[in-house]
Order: structure tokens, then C-alpha cells, then sequence
């Protein structure tokens, strides 16, 4: 099984790269074939999970992950999701990475258990080309079954905001069927000003995260009501509401106080909570606290 799992992350990443040609000025990534291979016999993963913890407004505590998959490249270094998930997205490869992300993320599910964690789930990043392409029920529904994973209600997949402009009625078919499997789902960048809100009348996300601008204002004594505004409707769809890129204990407060399930802090946090690593390994996760230990 491990070798398995090694061919596929290193299938993945090999066509990933392949595929992202790109300079400074489009922030896309060249890689030759010869170093590809010289990243695969380094010793180092060539993909690799990190984690963003999401604290409970209320306990302030970690009750669920937010994941963010790297590329480690000899030539290129560390390569973030911000740099390929643009390029990736919009190709087959995208989806190829979104099952391997999918795959980790209940790896990680399960090794969170192991530590005797009671989180409440771990997201994966998936593109929207995946309600266009795939039928989403059959193909979750394999994924499950390939990992072996009978908790699906852990697992959350995450859309990024571009979601919203594609076919609305596939989306909603795609979330539909997530819903069918218990697995969440998680819209990214609402609350963006290119994010159009009235969409989510007929998409049923689970949760939203907020962008880190809007929630800066939350504590805001001139612009917080439109936050709450906003907060309000999601929640009026049935769609719990976090907060990114928390920078004070005031925001937490304010976030808790419109009844928010959570936030993920910033790296200019400044407060009286502590928190790990805005991107954690998941031994870092791993060794983090809950409420009550």
C-alpha cells in the first residue's frame, strides 16, 4: 500500500510540473523532466501537506485543519498553492492533484485520531473543473472507497471563490452529491469584491470562509455592520461562517459574538491566545491542544 501511495504522489507531482511552464510575470513554474528527477531522488516528498489550524471562536482552541499541498522542486525550492493552483486548476492535472489531496487529507484525518484528536474535519483543496468534468458522486464515492475511509462527515472539500462563475446549475449537482456522501464542502475568498454572494442562494455550501480583508473589519466600529450583514445571510442558508486572517483578540470577540464557527489567524496576530505556525508539518498539528487538555 505505501508504495502505491508513493507511485501516485510522485505521478502527481511529475505531471503537475510538466504542465506548469510559467515565469515571474504569470507566477507559473518551469521544471525540466532531468530535475524532476533530481527532486525524486533527493529523499524530500515532492508533495507535501501543511496545515492552518482553525480555532473555535468560543474555546479558542483547534477544532479543525485547513490544508495547503506544496511542491518541493530542486530547482524552484518550495513552491506554495498560490504559485500552480491557477495553471493546475484549469487541466486535468488539477484534478489528479485533488484526489491526491483528498488522500492525504484522510491520512491526516486518521493520523489526528491516532493522537487521540477529536477534530472536527480537514479540508482538501479541490477545483471547480472537477463539477464539469467528473460525475463528482461516482468519483467521491471511489475515493472513499480506495482509502477505506467510513468518516466522511471529517473530510471537507474546498472550493475556491472561481467556483462561482462556473456552470451553476453542475456546481450545485457536484454539491449535491458531496452532500449525499456527508462530505463537507467549503467555499474560499467570500466576502472578496469578486465574489458575487447572491450565487449562493442556489449553491449549498456548507461553510464560507471570509477573505482576510473583510474579516479585519469585523471589529470595526464604522464598517463592522456590514459584516455582520454578511454573516447573517450565510447563515440564513445554512452555512457556517469562518473568519481569515484574525489579527486580534477584539476580532475574536467580534466573530464569536455573531455566532461564527471559527477563524484562522493571521501572521501578524497579536494577542493573548497562542497559536502554531500559519502553515504547520502535521507532526506540528499533531502536538497542538484542545480545549480541556
Amino acid at each position: 500500500m505505501d508504495d502505491e501511495k508513493n507511485i501516485t504522489t510522485t505521478d502527481t507531482f511529475v505531471e503537475i510540473n510538466d504542465d506548469a511552464k510559467v515565469d515571474e510575470e504569470n507566477n507559473k513554474t518551469s521544471v525540466s523532466p532531468d530535475y524532476v528527477e533530481m527532486t525524486l531522488n533527493s529523499g524530500v516528498a515532492p508533495l507535501e501537506m501543511r496545515f492552518a489550524q482553525i480555532n473555535s471562536c468560543y474555546s479558542k482552541t483547534p477544532v479543525a485543519y485547513r490544508s495547503f499541498t506544496y511542491i518541493n522542486s530542486v530547482t524552484e525550492g518550495v513552491i506554495p498553492p498560490e504559485k500552480y493552483s491557477f495553471a493546475a486548476d484549469g487541466t486535468d492535472r488539477g484534478i489528479r492533484l485533488a484526489k491526491w489531496n483528498i488522500a492525504e487529507a484522510i491520512k491526516s484525518i486518521r493520523a489526528f485520531e491516532k493522537e487521540g484528536r477529536n477534530i472536527r474535519f480537514v479540508t482538501a483543496r479541490v477545483p471547480a473543473r472537477i463539477a464539469l468534468e467528473v460525475d463528482v458522486y461516482d468519483w467521491m464515492k471511489e475515493i472513499l472507497k480506495e482509502n477505506q475511509f467510513d468518516e466522511p462527515e471529517k473530510l471537507c472539500l474546498e472550493f475556491a471563490k472561481s467556483s462561482l462563475y462556473e456552470d451553476s446549475e453542475k456546481v450545485r449537482a457536484a454539491l449535491l452529491s458531496l452532500k449525499l456522501l456527508k462530505v463537507k464542502t467549503l467555499l474560499t475568498g467570500c466576502g472578496d469584491k469578486d465574489c458575487p454572494i447572491t450565487c449562493l442562494l442556489d449553491l449549498p455550501f456548507d461553510m464560507a470562509l471570509l477573505s482576510p480583508w473583510l474579516t479585519s473589519l469585523v471589529d470595526s466600529r464604522s464598517k463592522a455592520k456590514s459584516v455582520i450583514s454578511l454573516v447573517e445571510y450565510l447563515r440564513s442558508l445554512s452555512i457556517e461562517v469562518m473568519g481569515d486572517g484574525v489579527y486580534n483578540d477584539e476580532q475574536i470577540t467580534a466573530l464569536n459574538r455573531i455566532d461564527c464557527f471559527g477563524y484562522i489567524p493571521s501572521s501578524g496576530y497579536h494577542g493573548s491566545v497562542e497559536h502554531g505556525r500559519l502553515r504547520m508539518t502535521i507532526k506540528e498539528a499533531l502536538i497542538q491542544k484542545e480545549e480541556g487538555e
